[in-house]
């Protein structure tokens, strides 16, 4: 049995927490799952408070109201939601966001495989205008994926360095809590959200880096997808708030591959020529790897997958990922197999990528090198 709280920290958003509580209303869970949603005010002046405590939620909902101060912020309102909560796993989710049915399944399916981790899935924006409730039987129904203005670009960068987002060096820094689940001990045991963050930016990658420390591993689950209501431009302000916060995160944890977060500077500046998100992250993760000493190559143990040898493999990764470097291309792109890979403990290298077309899966091989061209089985 799973329990999950979903925090939602919110600021003048009724518009829309009112869509976002709808579509948690349509949660598909195991009989023996449960949740309930607890709504952190920020001291709104709007109708915040009045859409949460409408009495005709199918949910159980819990309304906490801070007033504004100068301390307040989405750090003080998520903690004060994590510790109000009674759930085992906290899902964190922002009130402008969009949730579809099987949400809250696909972070608790990762929490039962393994109690020390990470589960984060991808936000895409939306294009258009805002959609309200009355909107969310369309979306989930008809081609959502058309209303996608944005993909996460966390994507992009597994499609290069693997679709296993535990055998990042910089998972942690990756850590979005717009979308993301932990379990609440482990919150609480490395002091949830550093309250002294404020504005915009990091304060997520921070809590990520402390819960690294800890030996918490992280696992991206695509399908627990979650779409934001708008695209969001930075502008010199929030470039100003993530400059802050980035010194503040490097003078907390006075570490190399902390201070390295600085070459993502050139895709958050407004006034620089931009290098690509992508770009950047690809830098801060061989530039982390080099500090603690991850070669950047070895040579891999190729397994594919397909039709018939599925059990063969997952009983290879399990006997064998703790003392062999692994490259798998799953052509079935099974999702037990996905779990499997991001869950299993190991210190080698671990590379999975599901169903690549030949043009990728070339590419692929060229990359990383293997033991033996031949030895491509379990």
């Amino acid at each position: 049995m799973t329990r999950l709280s979903v925090v939602i920290p919110a600021y003048n958003a009724a518009d829309g927490l009112r869509t976002c509580l709808r579509s948690l209303e349509s949660q598909v869970l195991s009989p023996e799952d449960s949740y309930d949603v607890i709504v952190v005010d920020d001291g709104s002046t709007d109708d915040t408070g009045a859409v949460v405590e409408d009495p005709g939620w199918r949910f159980p909902v819990h309304y906490l109201h801070l007033p504004r101060t100068e301390q307040s912020g989405r750090s003080r309102a998520r903690n004060t939601g994590i510790r109000a909560a009674t759930g085992d796993v906290i899902v964190m989710v922002d009130a402008d966001e969009i949730v579809p049915p099987g949400f809250l399944a696909q972070h608790a399916r990762p929490h039962r495989r393994r109690d020390d981790l990470v589960v984060v899935g991808p936000r895409h924006h939306l294009a258009g205008r805002r959609l309200g409730p009355d909107d969310l039987t369309s979306l989930f129904n008809g081609d959502h994926d058309a209303l996608v203005a944005k993909r996460d670009s966390r994507d992009a960068l597994l499609a290069v360095l693997s679709h296993n987002f535990n055998n990042l060096a910089t998972g942690w820094h990756h850590m979005f809590s717009c979308n993301a689940s932990v379990r609440r001990e482990h919150l609480l045991h490395v002091g949830g959200f550093d309250e002294d963050f404020t504005g915009w930016g990091l304060e997520d990658s921070e809590l990520g880096y402390r819960l690294h420390r800890r030996g918490i591993a992280f696992a991206y689950v695509p399908d627990a997808v979650i779409y934001h209501q708008h695209r969001q431009a930075i502008d010199a302000r929030m470039h100003a708030e993530w400059r802050r916060n980035l010194t503040r995160f490097v003078a907390k944890h006075p570490e190399p591959d902390v201070a390295a977060q600085w070459v993502i500077e050139p895709s958050v500046d407004p006034a620089a020529d931009q290098l690509s998100w992508v770009e950047c992250a690809l830098r801060l993760e061989f530039a982390v790897r080099a500090v603690r000493g991850r070669l950047p190559w070895v040579r891999y143990r190729l397994i594919e997958v397909d039709h018939g040898d599925r059990d063969a493999a997952v009983a290879f990764v399990e006997q064998h990922a703790a003392d062999t470097d692994l490259l798998i291309i799953d052509h079935l792109a099974d999702p037990e197999l996905r779990a499997l890979v991001q869950t299993v403990a190991t210190r080698r290298e671990l590379l999975y990528f599901p169903c690549p077309d030949s043009t990728e899966l070339a590419r692929i091989l060229a990359t990383w090198p293997l033991e033996q061209a031949a030895e491509r089985g379990v």
